[in-house]
């Protein structure tokens, strides 16, 4: 039954995937935040004068700032008086900050929300750590990679090891992580091919050189189109000797941003826009350390029980592919049809700019939703340290 009171997104928007130090490379996370932002704003219409509230989610924030969602919100053109917050759930963060700004406007505190997901993996930056109060008169200085941030010290390692945790608990053998990882580059190669992105991808225009003209950069760079399983079956296991997990059946590393626009149905009359999906429910929740991928397999559950409802009433599936492993453990435990299944391609094709990627699939799932005339799909994240959230929508 529609309702006044239902949180709407009245507008959703992506940039184009830049591989890690390509196209994208010189944009710092708040300047991928700033297109998001503006884009979205002009495809919906709506005065910047309407925005109540801008949250976003960014993860690496080294170097970028103190609160990185208010600088992008600010060379977007929205108002100095207008609150911005940065939120770092780790990978969750940008579809948790969809979800307080849902709070927020529930408790009648906001009335137009902007919420904006960012993350330049190209300006990780290097660290020196120590040399502050240490100084150096002799000997060597170690410089370390900013990446190193992506180790969760609560178990002493990183993401890789996570999904080789799950390999071993669920059984899951290389051939099937490869077989995985391929049908999602050739989902998303599909997709690419027959626009079927074009609606949510904002073409970026990029100064070149002296000379040089300027450059329209429209598609995703990151898919591996070519790619086979002979050529993923010779590649070493990226984290573990012994392992199965392979940057081949792994998320890619790639910058963008991704922006939607929440308010209320009563809200969206008021301004007169027509409202694109409806926010059913969502759901919040933390797995153990170990096995951080497992967190769809609880978020999912809980997103939908407060719906009153079950997987076989969604339509698709959007679940992010930090790792093909990943995925595949969370299958074992929900028993999902394969074929609702990220159907445009995920994360192991499109690559996982960790702050965008919660909003990202949000507006990846609505496109394929309106694209196939259905009603109803799940988006899912899980993330470093055990975090994860879930949400439901239904297409207008």
């Amino acid at each position: 039954m529609v309702k006044d009171t239902d949180i709407v997104v009245i507008g959703g928007v992506r940039t184009p995937m830049g591989n890690f130090g390509g196209t994208l490379k010189d944009f710092m996370s708040y300047d991928l935040g700033k297109i998001a932002i503006e884009e979205v704003l002009t495809r919906t219409k709506i005065s910047k004068n309407e925005i109540d509230e801008v949250m976003g989610g960014t993860t690496r924030q080294a170097g970028s700032g103190p609160n990185p969602v208010r600088t992008a919100a600010l060379k977007a053109g929205i108002g100095f008086n207008v609150p911005a917050t940065t939120i770092n759930n780790a990978c969750p963060s940008s579809l948790r900050a969809a979800i307080l700004t849902t709070h927020s406007i529930l408790l009648g505190e906001t009335k137009v929300g902007l919420v904006v997901g960012m993350e330049s993996m190209s300006n990780i930056p290097h660290l020196v750590k120590g040399l502050r109060w240490k100084g150096v008169r002799m000997g060597d200085v170690v410089i370390q990679d900013g990446w190193s941030d992506s180790n969760d010290p609560f178990v002493g390692y990183g993401m890789g090891i996570t999904a080789e945790n799950l390999c071993k608990k669920y059984g899951i053998t290389r051939k099937e992580q490869d077989e995985y990882a391929l049908a999602s580059q050739k989902k998303a190669a599909q997709a690419q091919d027959n626009g079927w992105f074009d609606e949510e991808v904002i073409p970026i225009e990029i100064s070149q050189k002296k000379n040089n003209p300027t450059i329209i950069f429209n598609k995703d760079e990151s898919i591996r189109r070519d790619t086979t399983l002979e050529i993923m079956s010779v590649m070493k296991p990226a984290f573990k000797a012994d392992g199965s997990v392979t940057a081949a059946n792994s998320c890619g590393l790639t910058d963008g941003a991704a922006a939607i626009i929440l308010t209320t149905r009563k809200k969206a009359n008021e301004l007169g826009i027509k409202p694109i999906f409806r926010i059913v429910s969502y759901a919040t929740a933390s797995v153990e350390n170990a096995f951080m991928g497992d967190g769809p397999s609880v978020s999912i559950p809980l997103a939908l029980s407060k719906a009153g409802m079950t997987l076989k009433d969604m339509d698709l599936i959007e679940v992010n592919e930090a790792f093909a492993a990943q995925v595949i453990a969370n299958e074992r435990v929900l028993k999902w049809q394969r074929d609702k299944l990220n159907i445009h391609g995920g994360a192991i094709a499109l690559g996982h700019p960790t702050g965008c990627s919660g909003i990202r699939i949000v507006i990846t799932c609505y496109n394929a939703l309106k694209r196939i005339c259905k009603e109803y799909g799940i988006c899912a994240i899980c993330g470093g340290g055990g975090a994860t959230c879930a949400i439901v929508i239904q297409a207008e």
